[in-house]
């Protein structure tokens, strides 16, 4: 089962990537996870260039996409909502629909003790406008999250790691249910 994690962030030291490679090992090869190239490589979403042909980047963005029997997605939160560069990715896919109808799990990780409710809550509603399949338990959010993993970023916390496998238990049922279908 391939599922390609998809981090929103594109800082170095990001706690969204790195809980991503966090279920990479947690997995431990029950399911393929395949982190995804960093999105800043697709440009500005600009309709005009959305044809047969888009650019380059966009194509292997769908690719992607497409050859994953579901999406991880792990975001922080900047001003209240996701960053732009999750989104313009997002953009890019509204007209092709490489997520319709594709199992989703969903990340949101903090390092405030409040969380990321509002990033998390504009996320779900994007991706149900892109009509995926997501269910309460491929939801996880992580508050917190600087005290939650150390500095090679691995998850310390053992409440968070449980969270974390039965996110990807419930993605990985989840995958399983609409094969079925």
């Amino acid at each position: 089962m391939k599922i390609l994690a998809v981090s929103g962030s594109l800082r170095k030291g990001s706690t969204n990537t790195a809980l991503l490679l966090a279920a990479q090992k947690i997995a431990n090869g029950s399911l393929q996870i395949q982190l995804a190239d960093p999105l800043d490589r697709i440009p500005h979403f600009n309709p005009d260039l959305d044809t047969d042909t888009p650019p380059e980047e966009v194509k292997k963005w769908r690719t992607e996409l497409k050859e994953a029997d579901a999406i991880l997605f792990s975001s922080p939160e900047y001003a209240f909502a996701i960053p732009g560069v999750l989104k313009n990715a997002l953009d890019w896919i509204v007209s092709s629909a490489e997520l319709y109808g594709k199992p989703v799990g969903l990340i949101n990780a903090s390092p405030s003790y409040a969380g990321a409710s509002k990033a998390q809550e504009a996320l779900i509603h994007l991706l149900n406008v892109l009509t995926v399949k997501i269910n309460d338990g491929c939801v996880l959010s992580i508050a917190s999250v600087n005290k939650k993993l150390d500095a090679n970023g691995n998850v310390i916390d053992s409440k968070t790691e449980t969270e974390l496998m039965n996110c990807l238990e419930n993605l990985k049922a989840l995958v399983l249910e609409s094969s079925e279908n």
